[in-house]
This record gives structure tokens, C-alpha cells and sequence, in this order.
């Protein structure tokens, strides 16, 4: 849940919407990168509830959909290349 103790935050970037969900693509600490599927499962807080709160997904692993739980999103600010173009 948002907020405890034990929430860890990772940057990513969502890269795809499809059908099933969106693709995110994760920043790895140390260079790398790993792709999830994340499903919107709560009635009327799907992806379009993005711009103004944070939504609850299940997260899957890309390749072969093994299930990671249920994670939180939320929007945050551009990365800096980003804010650079604007």
C-alpha cells in the first residue's frame, strides 16, 4: 500500500497500451531494465484514472506473464531529458 514502511518506489516509464494493460518499463539502480505488464483491476480506476491519483494494477512479467502481485502506480514528474524539450 502507498505509504508503508515497506513500499519500495521504481522509476519506469509506461512504453505501450494494449488491450490486457500497459507495458512498463522499469529502471534498474544499476543500468538494466525490466518490463511488466500492469492491469488495472479495480471497477472505474483503469489506466484514464492516471492523471489524477494513484491506481492499483497487477503486475505481471512480460515474457511468460508469471504474476509479481499488486503493485501501485501514479504519474510523477518527466525524467530531466525530458523536462529539457518542453
Amino acid at each position: 500500500m502507498p505509504g508503508a514502511d515497506e513500499t519500495e518506489v521504481l522509476p519506469g516509464t509506461i512504453t505501450d497500451v494494449r488491450p490486457e494493460g500497459a507495458v512498463v518499463r522499469l529502471s534498474d539502480p544499476h543500468g538494466g531494465a525490466r518490463w511488466v505488464l500492469a492491469v488495472a483491476q479495480e471497477p472505474g480506476w483503469g489506466l484514464q484514472a492516471l492523471w489524477f491519483s494513484f491506481i492499483a494494477v497487477e503486475a505481471f512479467e512480460l515474457e511468460g506473464r508469471e504474476r509479481l502481485g499488486r503493485w501501485y502506480i501514479r504519474l510523477g514528474p518527466p525524467p530531466e531529458e525530458a523536462r529539457q524539450r518542453l
